[in-house]
């Protein structure tokens, strides 16, 4: 099996007690560009996986709500490689899952340890939150960056509307979707440099399955809810610091955070940033459509 994650390739190989069971990654399967990178993946089953002796820690997400996040996760380091390990409190099949990136000679391998009475295993190869980190990691690798954003394409242009959770990504994509835009993602988009320009790539989602688009990256903007619908340009530090502030940036190593920033300051030096307060009616569309 082949997954393509923007433009990377992942061959699949897996245990024969494993069945890869295809929902967030089913349209994954075929590129959407060519792929400037290639890796190998291997999933088995590991009941006492401990081979992380070697490994840092360096950063972790602890659950404060068993209900909305019923997991932990850490991310660990050994010079080249990182480790993502994941303990889940009531998965059915699962105790742990722990992956090991190797960039170096890319490979991407999975261990996962089920519970004492599972014996046959089926999952996504992208099962949450594993695909969700492991989406940084591999944009970083190419230069890209992760963004809590929706994306649309309307009349051959493409906009970004960022902001942070509940703000109104999903109801601005909604909108345009209803005025006959396409959709790209509602929530989390994957930016890219190709040939010189910038791109919107969607990704595989938590909870529905959905096609991959790809399209050229014309105006970004930084959505607020307001009494009224409003834009204004913005640039510089502002501009750059706003943009980063809604990346999705699971990073503490100094090489991994530099290559992301100078990805980040080279995208906001070369795109049309907006402010945009917005009220959930048409006149937005409009407004955004004739600005210059």
């Amino acid at each position: 099996m082949k997954l393509y994650l923007g433009p990377v390739e992942i061959s699949i190989t897996q245990d024969s007690n494993i069945e890869l069971d295809l929902f967030v990654s089913k349209y994954f399967i075929n590129p959407i560009l060519t792929p400037l990178l290639k890796f190998k993946s291997h999933y088995s089953v590991s009941k006492n996986f401990n081979h992380l002796s070697d490994f840092k820690l360096i950063l972790d997400g602890i659950s404060t709500d068993d209900t909305e996040m019923p997991y932990n996760w850490f991310i660990l380091e050994n010079r080249d490689q990182i480790a993502f390990k994941i303990e889940y409190f009531y998965d059915t099949q699962f105790k742990y899952i722990t992956a090991v990136l190797n960039p170096k000679d890319s490979i991407f391998n999975v261990y996962l340890t089920p519970k004492s009475d599972i014996s046959n295993i089926k999952a996504d190869p992208l099962l949450h939150p594993l695909g969700s980190l492991l989406l940084v990691y591999l944009a970083n690798l190419n230069g890209g960056f992760l963004i809590h954003a929706s994306g649309i394409i309307d009349q051959n242009q493409g906009y970004i509307f960022s902001a942070v959770s509940g703000t109104g990504k999903s109801t601005m994509a909604n909108i345009w979707n209803k005025a006959g835009a396409d959709i790209v993602n509602d929530d989390r988009l994957w930016i890219q440099k190709i040939n010189k320009i910038w791109y919107m790539m969607s990704t595989p989602m938590i909870s529905y399955a959905q096609t991959p688009l790809i399209t050229p990256i014309h105006k970004v903007f930084l959505i607020r809810q307001s009494p009224n619908n409003e834009l204004q340009k913005i640039k510089g530090v502002n501009a750059t610091m706003q943009v980063m502030s809604n990346c999705i940036q699971h990073f503490s190593t100094k090489q991994i955070t530099n290559k992301h920033l100078d990805s980040i300051l080279n995208f906001t030096s070369n795109t049309a940033i907006y402010d945009c307060g917005f009220k959930p009616d048409n006149e937005i569309i409009e407004l955004i459509r004739i600005t210059n």
